[in-house]
């Protein structure tokens, strides 16, 4: 508590009025004890103190106040301050920037799918004109068609003008359904982050309990029965055996 903190400042006013309490209560003890040395002029003089203890008392009051708020303001300062230079370090031009890329990425995306769409379309129709072209039941990949005359490898049609290639039927793609894919795209990556993560922290529980088995075997019993099953198991002791053994320790003979 420094000499100018508040608490301090306080401190010392209530000193004060503690010793013109006892100063006044002092003088007015001797009267009532018989005392004729004290005169009216020193009980008035003790009041006066204790009084002006008291007017002292409130301006301390005011100046520890006066304090408080300085020092609050001088946190709020830091904190604004501090606050700021964790902003600045991703403005929000930056969120800006991130999210127009994203606005054209995926304006991108759609353009590529209709793209895509269009020039399915577009072949179907050449296919479908072209008298050479004679719809079959199942397209044959990569090879001449005598029949048609078409290229089973870059593009040919079933008898429901269904676009095949390379063997494979080739429908329209759904751009709502890919547009809505990458949307999600984020959220599935940080699930399988999370995942990825509570695993490797699995793995590392299940080796720290392993190494226990084999450093402090009664430490070891201490552990819950889900948590020891999986460290033998990485350790290639069967659980059953470990059960039956008789000179493992037991700190608990109603547990398993």
């Amino acid at each position: 508590m420094t000499a100018e903190s508040p608490e301090a400042i306080l401190a010392a006013a209530d000193q004060e009025i503690t010793e013109a309490d006892a100063a006044l209560a002092e003088l007015e003890q001797k009267v009532i004890d018989g005392d004729g040395s004290i005169t009216p002029d020193e009980i008035e003089r003790a009041r006066q103190s204790r009084w002006w203890a008291g007017l002292q008392r409130r301006q301390a009051e005011k100046r520890a106040a006066a304090l408080r708020e300085a020092e609050a303001q001088q946190q709020r300062t830091v904190a604004q301050l501090e606050a700021r230079r964790i902003l600045d370090e991703v403005p929000q031009s930056q969120v800006e920037a991130a999210e127009q890329a994203a606005a054209d990425a995926m304006q991108k995306l759609r353009e590529v799918v209709r793209d895509f769409n269009d020039a399915r379309a577009r072949a179907i129709r050449v296919l479908q004109v072209c008298p050479a072209v004679e719809p079959g039941r199942q397209p044959r990949a990569l090879s001449y068609s005598a029949i048609t005359g078409v290229y089973g490898g870059h593009g040919q049609v079933d008898r429901d003008w269904r676009l095949w290639v390379d063997g494979r039927p080739l429908p329209a793609l759904d751009e709502e359904g890919l547009m809505d894919r990458a949307r999600k795209a984020p959220a599935e990556a940080d699930t399988v982050a999370a995942r990825a993560a509570a695993k490797q922290a699995k793995a590392r529980r299940i080796a720290e309990d392993a190494a226990l088995y084999r450093s402090d075997p009664r430490a070891f019993e201490e552990l819950p029965a889900a948590r020891r099953k999986p460290a033998l198991e990485s350790l290639g002791v069967d659980w059953s055996r470990y059960l039956g053994d008789p000179n493992r320790p037991r700190v608990d003979s109603n547990r398993l």
